[in-house]
């Protein structure tokens, strides 16, 4: 019996176009001059949020996804000195599995960081 893999709801070939689009058009919003707009300000925070999703639909399983965010939560760890181990996470990890465990990497280094002058 081979391992389960457990596939990415959003996965997007494509996903590339979505986030070179998504750039292009807010760097084209902060190039203005002045004040951005109250409809430009919510452009531009959904064209992150865009640029995020567009960035994590290039996962096409949730154990990429989680090789890819725990190698940079481990190199995030060691930067800021923090012994800390990650919990060991299946390739049938769901997203939330593996975002709680990033979360509280996350966590680790804000308190560190907030901790230290």
């Amino acid at each position: 019996m081979g391992a389960t893999v457990r596939l990415m709801p959003n996965y997007d070939p494509h996903w590339r176009e979505r986030l070179e689009a998504a750039k292009a058009r807010q760097a084209e919003l902060l190039s203005h001059e002045g004040l951005l707009t109250e409809a430009e300000q919510a452009q531009l925070m959904e064209l992150r949020h865009e640029a995020d999703r567009a960035f994590n639909a290039r996962f096409r399983t949730t154990a990429e996804y989680r090789d890819f965010y725990v190698g940079r939560a481990r190199d995030l760890l060691e930067e800021e000195g923090i012994d800390m181990p990650i919990p060991h996470l299946s390739d049938d990890a769901t997203l939330e599995e593996i975002d709680r465990v990033l979360g509280m990497v996350w966590q680790a280094v804000e308190v560190t960081n907030s901790e230290t002058f």
